[in-house]
């Protein structure tokens, strides 16, 4: 502290010149007043020291120390258990992807069946659905990005005509012939190029529509008694019911 500094070199100099003015009174005299000087000056010391006088060093523990509390502030002030919304269900980020599609986990109350898809949600980036991007015809798609898409449920679904048991499985498409299949396969776990058609569980026709404009990030939907995804120009839906 500046001001304390200046104090203290203000005494030292005033009680300096005593000693030297009374200097010829003898030596006895002069030792004493150096001695009061010396116990004048470290009790300042100390003060100044406790005053926040240590040094760079304290300055930068002190630095350290807010910057932590600020951070602390911030994680803390963070809204707790906020879910977005992704194609009408609560959706929690998983992770953010190898290529840069967010992985999300998206859960469905439906009819008091839990329903959830976790799966990769890729962007357009300027290409096209079909020509450029997945899905292509004559060819599987896993419905998603890096890991296979996971379907869940709790309890037995329809999708279409076809009777899901609860459980876990796994989802893509395919252009078959004429049709649009939404694949459901018993398979989990596994990278999503890694597919099994000994897996499948089912093939369900899904209705196919172009849309007017596109839809630049991957969504995954359950709604008005229907699953289903959009995706560039692309969307595709299938009944669904809670058996």
């Amino acid at each position: 502290m500046p001001a304390t500094e200046t104090y203290v070199s203000d005494k030292t100099i005033i009680d300096s010149s005593h000693a030297i003015l009374f200097a010829d009174r003898g030596s006895v005299m002069t030792k004493q007043l150096i001695f009061s000087v010396r116990v004048l000056f470290v009790p300042l010391v100390v003060v100044m020291m406790a005053c926040g006088g240590a040094g760079e060093g304290q300055d930068e523990t002190d630095s350290g120390h807010a910057e932590s509390m600020t951070e602390e502030s911030v994680v803390d002030s963070a809204p707790s258990g906020e879910m977005e919304m992704i194609g009408g269900g609560h959706a929690t980020l998983v992770h953010e992807g190898a290529g840069g599609s967010p992985h999300v986990n998206v859960h469905w109350d439906v009819n008091d069946a839990n329903i959830t898809v976790n799966y990769g949600r890729p962007l357009l980036k300027g290409r096209v659905v079909g020509e450029s991007v997945e899905p292509m015809a004559d060819r599987v798609w896993r419905l998603g990005a890096d890991e296979a898409t996971v379907f869940t449920t709790d309890s037995d679904v329809m999708l279409g005509d076809t009777h899901i048991p609860a459980g876990e499985y796994t989802l893509w498409t395919a252009q078959m012939d004429d049709e649009f299949h939404l694949i459901v396969n018993s398979e989990t776990g596994q990278w999503g190029t890694n597919y099994d058609p000994e897996q499948d569980f089912a093939h369900i026709p899904m209705m196919t529509d172009e849309l007017d404009s596109d839809v630049e990030q991957l969504e995954i939907s359950i709604g008005d008694g229907g699953f289903g995804f959009s995706w560039g120009r692309l969307t595709a839906s299938v009944p669904l019911m809670v058996d």
